[in-house]
């Protein structure tokens, strides 16, 4: 038998009166989910960070500290001439005298700081170069130096090589002299048409058609020139052009090896000429291993076709195995150059952006390692150091002189500000270059050190103790992330915030700082951050510091955002709110978010309503919802099918008393909406009105009709 099912608009179950709200009082039991949460307590108090900038004043370098940066840059000896001079002065005599061609970026970080002091006199720049920048930049510009130094050889190499491939002479001053010149000479040395006026297009041009010529066209614009005598020969006499042709030949081949070959070289037979080649200093070099090779093993035949073949093509075929073999040599030198200073970063657990940056120059090209090792790996030595501590995550180390603390910072009115003193150099420790030491980046040569075991922010006076206080050594994190730093002065203590003061502790109890053991380890536990970090608003704090919340909303996608009060900012799975006064910051997230910004957010009708909890998963598995504070005030639900609709007060409370989505009405299905007389709100299966002249509540549930099909007469 069919049934057929009929829905028939809104009314009341059959036949029966509206029931009010007190007919179905305690029928439904309120999901236990829903009940009210209780507010977070509040957070940390940020400390009263209290500043002493005598701390980070840097009294001038001593004779000692002088002597040695006389000597780091290789001026001889320090004379009084030298020690004399006040610390600007000094600097200012580092760049004067200084060699420009071995130490270019001392040179030029002299000539910076001497700036600096200039503009500023009471900067601590210049006591900081002597004390320690020029030690820095002169060891940099040594490995730099070395490296010009292949560079140039190489390039003298080409030039010489390029020189004797055009039968040109070359003395010093063009080989030693920069490509230009050499471009320069070439046009006015050589007997070679094409060849001189390639060099005189080339000399207007720039660099890279500089190194163009003198790797690439010049050989090509020589081969036209000796095609053209032969050609020319040729014409007189076809024997004549045939000599010709394996002359130049020789002559070709000994220029592989930079080598002008004698008339005579030239008139041997190929397979004396090969061994006259064997004979050369020049091929007895380890770069030319692979033309020694070739040559050996083309004498080893006593085919004339093979000796010729050497000489026509093979030479060539093995400088290019040479050349090649010799870059790569060279990469991979610099590449497990770059390798080693990664692996170093990575142990040190101090270090991330080096190692970052480590890591793409080894993705990259030879030009990216060869930056890396020139520029990158100095640029990136600042860094911030949070706490680990639940609760205190988002907190930093920050001091602009004397004790450290860690803070969050206060928000101000706007959305995203720097949080300002809290960013520190990671450089090898003063004390010990095995162990590090954190340079202020806005106090240049102050550092982090401990004193009477409270850590604080002093400008280095140089001393040794200085330097033992100021060194710290990286351990694995106590709570196995992270990275814990061990005193160099005080071994077995520990670099521990407590209270938001930082401390070096352990956690023997002997004072106060060293209790607290239930979250000691976490205390004295760091995570390396970016610089310049942000302040940690509530919104960031309680991203940090929930990682439940940080899983299921997951990383940000724009800026914080501050709008009449109220601060919000979007991540990939939601949103966060907060508003002072309001309690913890909240999580949104899809249809919700629009209906909640309808409403005011934590604002309805002026009045104060922040939300009780985060969007939650409704008791169904279906559904989410939030409420709002005061409890049982107002909610926001949603569903696939009806999307999200807010309920309020009265029906709210009703609607609760029956279960919520759970109960026999379902999800709603409207906003609460005006009536005659009152208020409604439609829901899955029914509705709820309220009275607003007797506050009564009335259910209406939708009835459902189902109409059996009368059977048909049976056929007569």
């Amino acid at each position: 038998m069919r049934r057929t099912v009929i829905t028939r608009g809104w009314s009341v179950r059959v036949g029966a009166a509206v029931v009010t709200a007190a007919a179905l009082a305690g029928l439904v039991t309120p999901s236990a989910g829903y009940a009210a949460v209780t507010a977070p307590p509040p957070p940390p108090s940020v400390p009263q960070e209290s500043t002493d900038a005598a701390a980070t004043a840097l009294a001038e370098a001593s004779d000692v500290e002088k002597v040695k940066a006389v000597r780091a840059i290789e001026v001889g000896e320090a004379t009084d001439e030298w020690l004399m001079l006040t610390d600007k002065n000094f600097v200012f005599k580092v760049y004067d005298k200084i060699s420009a061609d071995k130490f270019p970026q001392t040179k030029a970080e002299a000539y910076r700081v001497y700036r600096i002091v200039v503009d500023r006199p009471d900067a601590p720049d210049a006591t900081a170069f002597i004390r320690t920048g020029v030690f820095d930049f002169a060891d940099r510009d040594r490995i730099e130096y070395a490296r010009r130094q292949e560079e140039a050889r190489l390039a003298r190499e080409a030039r010489q090589k390029a020189a004797a491939w055009a039968e040109i002479p070359a003395d010093a001053a063009m080989l030693d002299g920069t490509d230009q010149n050499f471009v320069y000479q070439v046009w006015r040395r050589s007997t070679g048409p094409k060849v001189k006026a390639g060099a005189a297009d080339a000399w207007g041009g720039d660099a890279t058609a500089w190194k163009t010529f003198i790797t690439t066209t010049i050989y090509t614009l020589h081969t036209q020139d000796q095609r053209d005598a032969i050609e020319k020969a040729r014409q007189e006499d076809a024997e004549k052009a045939r000599i010709l042709a394996a002359q130049l030949a020789k002559k070709n081949a000994a220029a592989i090896l930079a080598i002008t070959a004698p008339e005579p070289w030239t008139n041997l037979t190929d397979d004396n000429f090969i061994r006259q080649l064997l004979t050369t200093q020049e091929l007895a070099q380890p770069r030319h291993v692979e033309i020694l090779n070739a040559a050996n093993a083309a004498l080893r035949s006593s085919d004339p076709a093979v000796w010729k073949a050497f000489i026509d093509t093979g030479i060539y075929d093995a400088d290019k195995r040479d050349a090649a073999r010799e870059k790569a040599a060279r990469e991979e030198a610099d590449r497990q150059l770059v390798r080693e200073i990664k692996a170093k970063a990575e142990q040190s657990r101090l270090r991330p952006r080096l190692v970052a940056a480590a890591a793409a120059a080894l993705a990259g090209t030879p030009a990216d390692v060869t930056k890396f090792l020139s520029e990158g790996q100095y640029a990136v030595l600042a860094q911030s150091l949070m706490a680990t501590t639940p609760g205190a995550k988002g907190w930093y180390v920050r001091s602009g002189g004397g004790d450290a603390w860690i803070t969050p910072g206060t928000p101000g009115a706007a959305g995203e500000a720097k949080l300002g003193e809290s960013t520190w150099k990671t450089v090898a420790g003063l004390a010990d270059p095995a162990c590090y030491s954190f340079e202020s980046a806005g106090h240049v040569g102050s550092y982090l050190r401990q004193q009477d075991m409270r850590v604080k922010l002093h400008a280095s006076d140089g001393s040794d103790q200085f330097k033992l206080d100021a060194t710290w050594c990286p351990k694995a994190g106590l709570t196995g992330s992270g990275v814990t730093l061990e005193s160099k002065a005080l071994p077995g203590r520990f670099m521990r915030h407590i209270n938001a003061q930082i401390w070096a502790a352990n956690d023997s109890g002997q004072n106060w700082w060293d209790g607290n053991l239930d979250v000691y380890k976490a205390d004295a536990t760091w995570n390396i951050v970016d610089p310049d970090p942000i302040i940690s608003t509530p919104l960031i704090l309680r991203w940090y510091n929930d990682d439940a919340l940080r899983t299921k909303i997951g990383n940000p996608k724009s800026p914080e955002v501050v709008e009449n009060g109220v601060r919000y900012r979007d991540y990939a799975n939601g949103r966060l709110y907060w508003k002072a006064d309001r309690g913890e910051a909240r999580m949104l997230s899809g249809a919700i978010i629009p209906v909640f910004d309808s409403l005011g957010r934590f604002d309805i009708n002026g009045s104060p309503a922040p939300l009780a909890i985060d969007q939650s998963t409704c008791a169904d598995g279906t559904g989410q919802f939030v409420h709002y504070i005061p409890e049982r005030m107002m909610s926001i639900f949603w569903s696939p099918s009806t999307g999200a609709h807010w309920v309020l007060g009265a029906i709210r409370d009703k609607w609760a008393s029956m279960g919520w989505e759970r109960s026999e009405l379902g999800y709603p299905t409207s906003d609460e909406y005006d009536i005659p007389g009152g208020r409604r709100s439609d829901f899955q299966k029914g509705s709820i009105t309220w009275d607003s002249a007797t506050g009564a509540i009335q259910v209406y549930r939708r009835v459902v009709i189902t109409l059996t099909p009368t059977p048909a007469p049976p056929t007569p």
